[in-house]
């Protein structure tokens, strides 16, 4: 879909009843399976969560399964559409109307309303709340009041470029034009809440109410979430699933899940590490392994801005000239993967090869720029969550203590923990880790690198220049014009390095013949996957 057509987006139909999956019901080999009563249940691998407010941990698949969002790609036709809303639409790409679909309720029964979203995103917005999805809000007029820099108190609580104008429309202003603003409306920071949210933040947050196809049942800690389909739920059976019953069941570690998997305990795994990509095909068959058909992720190395010794871009450099990422891409990786050039992937439309003029394997220039930079002392800390990929890190750690003569020390730690030290500016070196599109769009690449962007935590890094022209790009309606302007932006940021590109990674989830996975624009959802026994 266009640009120019997601600036006046409206639903070609109203809202649809989920259809039946027609599958007949019964537990296949492989899957936690049908219950006694029939039920189809499907269980997934998931991390455990630090919240199920989707507005709080916006990454959270249990989130977007309860959350039925104004904007949505629908799997069957892999297209931005409408679904809470019944049109978006802007003359400018500043201020946006937004009509909402009538007769939409909560799981409670109570109306989802435009001050169901009027609300929640003035909540998020507010700094002082310290919820994750706060920087999705940047944009929006108001929000510089709702975060004061010097750490006051906010003189309000209210998003002053959100007005609602009745119970079913809405009105958006923005700083300053986004043609992206559409996909913005897909993210989970931009769910609505309930009344209840407000009124009992702390009983809400054990029991959280949403609008979307599945409502939260229970919540055992660092065993299992629970969730069932809801048959309140009005939108087209492209934005559910098929399971009757979904059951995340957490794992600290992706060969747990694994061997969960073999062990006909559990269903799905996103995220399948190449190196586990062989030994399911041997011991699970080729039918397991589910490809992503868009490159939609990126592995880095993240250098905070603000960790003594690692700032100078000539080290960074060495440091990245130091990885043969051939050689792991083919040894390690198994094929299962692609050396990164760029700090977008090749299936965005600013991707430009060769960008990361660096990432190309050169040993002795690589000691030659290390040289150059007044050597390195120190330990490399590179730190790293302990779920996945371990491996993989470790094999770049290598590279890079083997050919720069350096020494580096892993840090390897829960996902919960890695988090926390990135929001408390804890960092100690380098962060190794696993990047996604929330929608199909440069800007969620480098946005990263833009001064208080999405994602910007880790880094820190700040460059007026790229703000500029990260701005333009966003605000330009011409596609290829806004390419031209990320591709600009890009270029800039790679004299300073604030990020080492490694990979990308051929995205493969793993899946039992009862799960029917389904992608969206790049991504596993699970709780899209539909069942097939």
């Amino acid at each position: 879909m266009s640009k120019k057509k997601l600036i006046a987006v409206a639903a070609a139909s109203a809202a649809f009843m989920l259809v039946a999956s027609g599958c007949s019901v019964g537990a296949g080999a492989g899957t936690t399976g049908a219950g006694t009563d029939g039920a189809k249940r499907l269980s997934f691998q998931l991390s455990e969560p630090t919240s199920l407010v989707p507005h709080e941990n916006p990454g959270s698949q249990v989130a977007m399964a309860t959350c039925a969002n104004l904007m949505e790609v629908n799997v069957e036709t892999q297209e931005l559409e409408p679904l809470a809303a019944k049109s978006v639409t802007s003359q400018d790409a500043t201020t946006w109307k937004i009509a909402l679909q009538e007769g939409w309720t909560f799981q409670d029964g109570t109306p989802v309303t435009a001050d169901s979203f009027a609300k929640a995103w003035s909540k998020t917005a507010t700094g002082s709340n310290a919820w994750q999805g706060n920087g999705s809000f940047v944009s929006f007029v108001g929000y510089k009041e709702l975060n004061p820099t010097d750490g006051s108190k906010p003189k309000t609580d209210s998003l002053s470029g959100v007005k609602v104008i009745d119970a079913n429309n809405l009105e958006v202003t923005l700083n300053a034009p986004n043609a992206d603003f559409p996909k913005v409306l897909s993210t989970s920071p931009l769910c609505p809440l309930p009344e209840v949210a407000f009124t009992d933040a702390k009983a809400y947050e054990e029991n959280p109410v949403s609008n979307g196809p599945y409502k939260f049942v229970s919540w055992n800690h660092n065993q299992e979430v629970v969730l069932e389909k809801w048959d309140g739920f009005k939108g087209a059976a492209g934005f559910s699933g098929g399971a009757d019953t979904l059951v995340g069941q957490i794992y600290t570690a992706v060969d747990a899940a694994y061997t969960d998997m073999t062990a006909n305990n559990l269903d799905m795994i996103r995220n399948v590490p190449a190196t586990m990509v062989s030994k399911a095909k041997s011991q699970l068959g080729e039918e397991s392994l589910y490809e992503v058909k868009t490159g939609s992720k990126q592995y880095t190395l993240q250098i905070p801005e603000y960790v003594k010794g690692l700032q100078d871009p000539d080290l960074r450099r060495a440091i990245s000239m130091s990885i043969d990422r051939e050689a792991i891409a083919a040894s390690l990786l198994q094929g299962y993967a692609t050396s990164s050039d760029s700090l977008v992937p090749p299936s965005l439309d600013s991707y430009k090869e060769g960008s990361c003029e660096s990432c190309a394997f050169d040993a002795s220039g690589a000691k030659d720029l290390l040289e150059k930079a007044g050597g390195f002392d120190g330990t490399l800390v590179i730190e790293h969550t302990s779920t996945s990929d371990v491996q993989l890190v470790q094999a770049i750690a290598k590279q890079i203590q083997d050919n720069l003569g350096i020494k580096v020390q892993l840090k390897p730690m829960l996902g919960t923990e890695l988090e926390a030290r990135r929001n408390n500016q804890e960092l100690e070196g380098a962060v190794f880790g696993l990047w996604g599109w929330s929608y199909k769009s440069s800007d969620q690449y480098l946005s990263q690198y833009e001064t208080g962007g999405d994602g910007n935590v880790t880094t820190g890094y700040s460059n007026k220049a790229v703000d500029t022209l990260l701005r333009s790009a966003r605000g330009e309606q011409d596609e290829a014009k806004s390419a031209a302007l990320y591709a600009q932006a890009e270029a800039l940021i790679m004299k300073d390095m604030p990020a080492i590109p490694l990979f990308i990674p051929t995205d493969f989830g793993l899946h039992t013949k009862c799960a029917v996975m389904n992608d969206a624009q790049g991504d596993l959802q699970f709780y899209r996957a539909g069942y097939g026994c």
